[in-house]
């Protein structure tokens, strides 16, 4: 189970809303004030505002600014991640492939630009099937009251 810190921002009668904020790799780093990748980290970085269900903790007992630790199945975000970066990929050489053989070089650009859209689009469509999919869902971990989000 992977977690993560965030700040509770809402609550509901069933679910609390969590800030969690996006980190570069190289926030512990020793030379991170003088390098130029973890000065774009820090631009680039924002927060992601994450529902998620109580799962038996009650809402009275919960506060808002305290910090949330969530988590989710380390198996759901390696598949994501396959998912997310393979599909595009294999569309996109697929389609290059098909447009270089019919069309030569400029059915090879034109493929491959439509198998990445066509890719993209693909995965964005089984992400909003696996919307309500339970294993891709993060779960309530524990409350810490009033913590330090960083």
């Amino acid at each position: 189970m992977l977690e993560e810190r965030g700040r509770i921002v809402a609550i509901e009668t069933d679910a609390i809303w969590v800030d969690t904020f996006k980190r570069s790799a190289c926030n512990g780093c020793a030379a991170k004030p003088g390098c130029g990748t973890g000065l774009l980290g820090d631009f680039f970085s924002s927060s992601a505002r994450v529902r998620v269900a109580l799962n038996g903790f009650r809402a009275d007992k919960v506060a808002l600014n305290d910090t949330a630790v969530i988590g989710i199945a380390g198996n759901a975000l390696t598949s994501s991640a396959l998912l997310v970066y393979l599909v595009p990929l294999v569309c996109l050489i697929l389609l290059a492939l098909v447009g270089d053989a019919l069309f030569a070089e400029a059915g090879a650009v034109f493929g491959a630009l439509a198998g990445l859209i066509g890719g993209a689009l693909s995965v964005r469509w089984y992400s909003r099937r696996q919307r309500s999919n339970p294993v891709f869902t993060p779960v309530l971990l524990r409350i810490e009251p009033g913590g330090d989000h960083s």
